[in-house]
């Protein structure tokens, strides 16, 4: 769970430019944005997509423990 709240906080390091935006606006954040850099007005927090980008984050890295663990499992008891 840690570990998919850490990648979903850095994913606002990651700018995500939509199609149509404001000239000037940088937008940060992976797979939804939630930080908004504007130029002269400063940043916005999306907490709500922060929120779901972690949650997103949190279940990918869950699957795939979940996913090595059971592969780990196989593999010890092949002979």
């Amino acid at each position: 769970m840690v570990i998919g709240v850490c990648i979903g906080l850095v994913g606002g390091f990651v700018e995500n430019q939509p199609d149509a935006s404001v000239i000037g606006h940088k937008y940060y954040g992976f797979p939804l944005v939630w930080r908004i850099t504007k130029m002269f007005l400063g940043e916005e927090y999306l907490f709500f997509e922060l929120f779901v980008d972690c949650v997103f984050w949190v279940a990918v890295v869950l699957v795939i423990a979940l996913l090595a663990k059971a592969l780990l499992k196989d593999k010890k008891h092949a002979p």
